[in-house]
């Protein structure tokens, strides 16, 4: 009889008959309460080749809203760090605003295993008083789009005296020391699909009453638990770069020429590699 019972349909009717009506019932209300399935997950090397593919995009070892364009960076063979972002030199807002940058369009098959700790990364996200519960979440991505740093427009504004009189020393300093590049296009995902994980690995599926236990999250962030019990967050990640370059005291790409430049690229590559153990 156990092994009629993990049949067909017809054997659980069977059972029921022989069991009485309340056996089926149970069964009812089990498959209504399962968790969200475990989605299929990219490798780190199929994830890597995938941005490669898509024009030369550079996996970050782990996501962070901080990484966008304008971003300066720390990155050595210890790891990569964000420093702080060129709004703080006094730039205008003009010339900072990012545009659109182009790039073969990603089609996302799969799903990418991250650390719980992603989630916090995001801007607007903080851990509630449970959040140890979530040990890895499973992204699958909606939608996703690059912006690009806009560092000629920025030139010929620092052409004129006055505009670079107004830019603070202590950034040009910052730009200079070694190992500092500035991040000048990234990869974003606008719109994500989590799945929540526990220690044993299964799915947790989440309610919103019980949320705030496990994320806190800003007014502004736009998010919503969808109704297999997955988490869905409107708010922008960087997830990989390109061209991160080195940049002298006078705002000037360093390298050979403006089309081979000293770029962190390769280094966060192995950065990535490191942190998912794909060597």
């Amino acid at each position: 009889m156990g092994q009629r019972w993990q049949s067909k349909l017809g054997t659980v009717r069977w059972a029921a008959r022989v069991g009485g009506m309340t056996v089926l019932v149970l069964l009812i209300l089990g498959g209504a309460g399962c968790a969200p399935k475990a989605p299929e997950v990219y490798s780190p090397q199929e994830w890597l080749e995938m941005f490669k593919a898509a024009g030369g995009w550079v996996p970050l070892p782990f996501p962070d809203s901080k990484y966008r364009p304008g971003s300066i960076i720390q990155v050595d063979a210890n790891g990569i760090r964000w420093i702080d972002h060129l709004e703080s030199c006094r730039f205008p807002e003009e010339v900072l605003r990012p545009e659109p940058s182009i790039f073969p369009q990603i089609s996302f098959t799969k799903a990418r295993e991250l650390r719980a700790d992603a989630l916090i990364n995001i801007k607007g996200i903080s851990a509630g008083p449970a959040f140890s519960k979530v040990k890895k979440v499973s992204l699958e991505v909606q939608e996703h789009g690059a912006d690009a740093f806009r560092l000629l427009n920025m030139k010929v504004w620092l052409e004129d005296p006055d505009n670079r009189a107004k830019v603070s020393a202590v950034c040009q300093d910052e730009l200079a020391k070694p190992n500092r590049f500035l991040v000048t296009e990234a990869f974003r995902v606008s719109k994500g699909v989590y799945t929540l994980h526990d220690a044993t690995g299964a799915a947790i599926k989440l309610k919103t009453p019980a949320l705030g236990s496990l994320l806190k999250f800003e007014p502004d962030v736009k998010y919503e638990v969808s109704g297999d019990g997955r988490l869905v967050i409107e708010q922008p990640v960087i997830f990989a770069v390109r061209r991160a370059v080195a940049i002298g005291s006078n705002f000037e790409i360093l390298g050979p020429s403006a089309a081979q430049p000293e770029t962190a690229d390769a280094q966060i590559e192995k950065l990535f590699r490191k942190a998912s153990r794909t060597d």
